[in-house]
């Protein structure tokens, strides 16, 4: 539907609200005259109360995301991820740090694994460069690059996204993870750079592959967010609740992105 086709729809019609679809905007938005705003807001924590195990802690469960106890809840949704798109690690595959994902989705389809690292200390790194600028990678040579949780460290994304479209070979395809919301890095705090929005990351990759060769999903809701971000591992969260997804409270974005033939 074109956007001129939904104002006027919009126009002929009651407009609805997602929490009360069968209420009319006048009936939705009475009010009692007797609360004034203050009681309101007052009689809204009464009835949903703020959760008080959480406020009375003084800092996070987990200072490393969770790994201490169990699977972190955005590589719960990393791993997922590529177990859907395992098809596409296949062939001469570039991967960043080391190649663990490489090996463990894209197993014998791998013909060779590839990795890079601007630090030339990694003893996995396989290719010096830096992903912004990367002379020494000639054009079309990867089959497959895959970037689970990089970019966000990078300060030129767009030139670092430009550059993985020119070494991909036609009909090639670009896995990446970001993250929405997370807590900064210890470790890498002064190169902790971004967080993305499914909007942001269809623009970006769009903008250089095609939005329609792009492919954006977003992955978590408001409560696996406070939960991620206090160090709650998956597995303390129950599988229903990882099944729920609010388009409104994104924990991680992830990007398919096919280099046209």
């Amino acid at each position: 539907m074109s956007a001129s086709s939904a104002t006027n729809r919009g126009a002929s019609s009651p407009r609805r609200d997602h929490h009360m679809p069968g209420l009319p905007t006048a009936v939705r938005r009475w009010r009692p005259g007797f609360l004034t705003s203050s009681r309101r807001v007052t009689l809204r924590r009464l009835l949903r109360p703020a959760p008080l195990g959480l406020l009375l802690r003084r800092g996070p469960v987990s200072r490393s995301w969770g790994f201490d106890r169990g699977l972190p809840i955005d590589r719960y949704f990393i791993e997922r991820f590529l177990g859907l798109r395992s098809a596409d690690i296949a062939g001469r595959v570039l991967e960043v740090k080391d190649d663990g994902y490489t090996r463990r989705f894209g197993g014998d389809a791998v013909t060779s694994a590839e990795v890079l690292d601007i630090d030339a200390g990694n003893p996995a790194a396989t290719v010096i460069a830096d992903l912004t600028d990367a002379p020494q990678i000639a054009d079309d040579s990867y089959d497959c690059v895959l970037l689970t949780q990089v970019l966000h460290l990078v300060y030129d994304m767009p030139s670092a996204v430009r550059e993985c479209h020119r070494i991909l070979k036609p009909g090639a395809t670009l896995l990446v993870t970001m993250p929405a919301l997370s807590r900064c890095s210890g470790e890498l705090q002064h190169s902790d750079f971004w967080r993305i929005t499914p909007a942001g990351a269809r623009r970006l990759y769009g903008d250089v592959f095609g939005a329609e060769n792009v492919e954006v999903l977003a992955y978590g809701n408001a409560v696996l967010g406070a939960a991620f971000l206090m160090g709650v591992a998956s597995q303390e969260v129950g599988a229903r609740l990882l099944r729920q997804h609010d388009p409104l409270f994104p924990i991680l974005v992830t990007i398919r992105a096919t280099k046209a033939r």
